[in-house]
């Protein structure tokens, strides 16, 4: 006599989401099927907490109504989409694209091609100089998307059904935006200002940061004189080239407060580093050489080749009289045009703009403000307004400060 069965008490994986794609075949018909529609939205999932390089987790796509998750966990062949991110033919639509292209460029080597970024579009468009994924999709769609996973932990399986569904949320939308986005720079004309801004991505310097400029990225920097500013450049240069020979996050070699105190001290023999307080022993170990050598370079450093801090630069009267002024032109100008100034230019390049022209030496084609679409947009007015042809004064109706643009 048989025995009935045991109920069965132990936990089960849940059935994987009908959205993944299963294997190597699947995602080759998916590809030509994007190939052939000639547009597809495109997000990432990564983890980058313990490695230099971001950890690819997870991939979404949504081609027309198909939205549809590919794991690069499992057994699949991801060639056939590396291929797509770098094909001129097929325009792929992110939002925020440079953490999710940097991926690519560091998989492949090769450079994305005609990309579409959602939040620099939004931008163009006086959304925001960065509004986040769900404020877009709420603007252009009117859909409120749920929230609640974003710190997931997406290199777990399996993936809760929570957890996919949000995943899947995250491409669901970018075609309804794109549509959104691309009518309303037709209709102002700016399209070709965002073509413009998108050729960024065009660029190995955006996934691949210059360890020579590291030193401005780390925190506290400017506390620095600079003779330590020369040193904490080196210093930096050194942290970059080795986090990423060995795949690990800089402030797993050293930290940033660390690095700034050791470039202020500036130890220059190994005795002296091993003294030095915060660094870990093993760091101590391993890299003391390295560490003293790169102090005793920027120490080397001649005085008039020290980095300064232009951002800090103590302008006289007439410098921040003019930087004023060309702010307040700028600021009326993008009310007008419905645009963040930050989207347009920063508080340092007005001040480069200002010093060059009253030091004479104002040469338009070497700023961005003045060239570009910035140039033809503000840039040309700016312009006007040092050569003293175009005048602000406020409007006694509105009380709001209007810029009477020269008769062309």
């Amino acid at each position: 006599m048989s025995r009935p069965h045991a109920p069965d008490t132990k936990q089960r994986d849940p059935e994987p989401h009908a959205a993944y794609v299963r294997d190597d075949a699947e995602l080759v018909q998916l590809c030509e099927r994007i190939r052939a529609a000639g547009i597809v939205a495109v997000d990432a999932e990564f983890i980058r907490d313990r490695t230099y390089y971001p950890q690819l987790a997870l991939l979404q796509v949504a081609v027309g109504d198909e939205a549809r998750l590919i794991d690069p966990l499992a057994d699949l062949d991801l060639a056939p989409i590396d291929a797509l991110i770098a094909d001129v033919g097929v325009r792929k639509i992110l939002h925020a694209a440079t953490q999710d292209l940097e991926i690519f460029f560091h998989r492949t080597g090769q450079l994305p091609a005609n990309v579409f970024d959602t939040q620099m579009a939004a931008a163009m468009l006086g959304m925001g100089a960065q509004i986040s994924y769900g404020g877009l999709i709420e603007r252009t769609t009117g859909v409120v998307l749920k929230k609640g996973k974003a710190f997931t932990d997406w290199l777990r399986r399996p993936l809760d059904r929570k957890q996919e569904e949000y995943a899947l949320d995250d491409v669901r939308y970018l075609g309804a935006a794109y549509d959104f986005l691309m009518n309303r720079l037709r209709e102002l004309g700016r399209e070709e200002w965002l073509e413009e801004e998108l050729r960024c991505y065009q660029r190995a310097e955006r996934y691949l940061p210059d360890p020579r400029m590291m030193y401005t990225r780390v925190r506290r920097f400017g506390t620095l004189k600079p003779r330590g500013l020369a040193v904490l450049r080196e210093l930096a240069d050194w942290r970059e080239v080795e986090a990423r020979r060995r795949d690990r996050p800089r402030r797993r070699i050293v930290t940033d407060e660390v690095l700034v105190e050791v470039a202020r001290a500036a130890p220059t023999t190994e005795h002296e580093i091993g003294q030095q307080r915060g660094l870990h022993p093993q760091v101590i170990k391993r890299n003391s050489k390295a560490i003293a050598e790169a102090v005793r370079v920027g120490l080397a450093v001649p005085d008039t080749e020290c980095p300064s801090l232009p951002r800090n630069k103590r302008l006289d009267g007439d410098e921040q009289l003019l930087v004023t002024f060309l702010d307040a032109c700028l600021k009326a100008f993008c009310r007008n045009e419905n645009l963040d100034p930050s989207v347009v230019t920063s508080s340092a390049e007005l001040q480069n703009v200002a010093a060059a022209f009253l030091g004479s030496r104002l040469q338009p084609d070497q700023h961005a403000l003045l060239t570009g679409w910035r140039g033809d947009l503000i840039g040309r007015h700016l312009i006007a307004f040092l050569e003293g042809r175009l005048s602000v004064r406020v409007d006694p109706t509105t009380r709001q400060l209007v810029v009477d643009l020269p008769q062309e």
